[in-house]
C-alpha cells in the first residue's frame, strides 16, 4: 500500500506541546520584566527552545522509513470486526518505536481525538517486517473500501502529533450474519426437502457434543438415556452426499436479508460440519461451493436481490 517517492510526514502540537508553549512564552516574559533574572531566564528559554527543536525533529525521524506495503483481510459476518492483516515494514537503519496504527480522520481533530479503533506497535527494530491486525467494526452486509489509514507517534517526548498517510487500497466483505433454521440430519431444509441430496448415502459414523442450533432430529436420545450426556449423531456422506444450497428454498422467508442470513446459516453449518455443498444464486454463474468457501460468502456480500 505504500507509494514510493519521498515520504510526507505530518507533524501538530498536542496539548503538552501548548502547555510547552506557553511556559517558554512565560519564560521569556520573566526575563524581559525583571532584569537581574534576564540573564537566566535567557538561557532556559534558549534550551527549552532548542529542546522543542529537537522533539520536532526526532517526531518527524521517528516516522522515517516506516511503511504499509500490504493489506489482506477475509469476509466476515456483520456485526462482527473485520480484521485488515497488515503488513507494515521498516526500511530504515535505525529501530522506531511508540507508533499507532489507525484509521485516517480529520487532522484538526486526530490529535485530540481517540480512534475508533488502533493497533499499537511498541517497537520495530530496523530492516523488520510485522503483522499487525487492525479490527473495523461493521454493521451491514456489502463489499466495502479499505479505510485510508495513517501510521502515527507521538515519540519520543509526547509534545508532537505526527503521522503518515497511506491511501486507501483493496476492499473487504461483510456478509450477512447466519441466522434462521438448521439442515436436517437427512439434508432436508426446514421447510422442505432438498433435492439436491442423495438421502441413502449419508451413515451415523459417531458422536460429538451438543451445540446450539443441532436440529433435535439427530439427538442421540439412547445416550441420553443412559449416560445423561446431550449428543448427536454426525453423519458421514457418500460420493452423492453433495448438498444443493438454493435460493428457491428460502421461500418461506420474508424479505432478501432474511434469505441471505438463512444462506450464511446453512453454509455456516456445512463448514461446522464438514459437508460438501453447492450454493445456487440467482444471475451468479460462477461456481460456488464447498471447494471454496471465501467466495459463497463474498457472493452473498455483494447479492444484489431477486425474487
Amino acid at each position: 500500500m505504500a507509494k514510493r517517492g519521498r515520504e510526507r510526514i505530518f507533524i501538530v502540537p498536542r496539548w503538552t506541546g501548548l502547555v510547552f508553549a506557553f511556559v517558554l512564552l512565560c519564560v521569556f516574559a520573566l526575563g524581559f520584566g525583571f532584569q537581574t533574572t534576564r540573564s537566566l531566564t535567557q538561557t532556559l528559554g534558549i534550551a527549552l527552545v532548542v529542546a522543542g527543536l529537537v522533539a520536532l525533529i526526532q517526531s518527524n525521524e521517528n516516522l522515517r522509513g516506516v511503511a504499509i506495503t500490504g493489506c489482506r483481510t477475509a469476509p466476515v459476518a456483520a456485526g462482527e470486526a473485520a480484521v485488515l492483516e497488515l503488513t507494515l515494514r521498516n526500511a530504515a537503519d535505525r529501530e522506531r518505536i511508540g507508533m499507532h496504527v489507525r484509521e485516517g480522520m480529520r487532522w484538526l481533530i486526530a490529535w485530540r481525538t481517540r480512534p475508533r479503533t488502533s493497533a499499537w506497535v511498541p517497537v520495530i527494530e530496523a530492516g523488520e517486517t510485522l503483522v499487525v491486525r487492525l479490527a473495523i467494526p461493521t454493521s451491514r452486509r456489502g463489499r466495502y473500501p479499505v479505510p485510508e489509514l495513517w501510521v502515527s507517534s507521538v515519540m519520543p517526548m509526547g509534545i508532537c502529533f505526527a503521522w503518515k498517510v497511506f491511501a486507501s487500497q483493496g476492499e473487504y466483505f461483510v456478509y450477512p450474519a447466519p441466522r434462521g433454521i438448521p439442515i436436517e440430519g437427512d439434508g432436508r431444509m426446514g421447510h422442505g426437502a432438498n433435492e439436491g441430496v442423495d438421502r441413502g448415502s449419508e451413515d451415523v459414523s459417531g458422536h460429538r457434543p451438543y451445540e446450539p442450533g443441532d436440529p433435535l432430529s439427530r439427538m442421540d436420545w439412547r445416550v441420553f438415556a443412559r449416560s445423561g450426556k446431550v449428543v448427536v449423531r454426525t453423519l458421514e456422506e457418500g460420493g452423492g452426499g453433495e448438498i444443493a444450497l438454493r435460493w428457491e428454498d428460502t421461500r418461506f422467508l420474508p424479505d432478501t436479508e432474511a434469505r441471505l442470513e438463512q444462506m450464511s446459516y446453512w453454509i455456516a453449518q456445512c463448514v461446522r460440519e464438514g459437508r460438501t455443498f453447492r450454493l445456487e444464486l440467482p444471475s451468479h454463474r460462477n461456481d460456488l461451493s464447498s471447494r471454496n468457501v471465501i467466495a459463497c460468502y463474498e457472493a452473498l456480500a455483494t447479492f444484489e436481490g431477486a425474487s
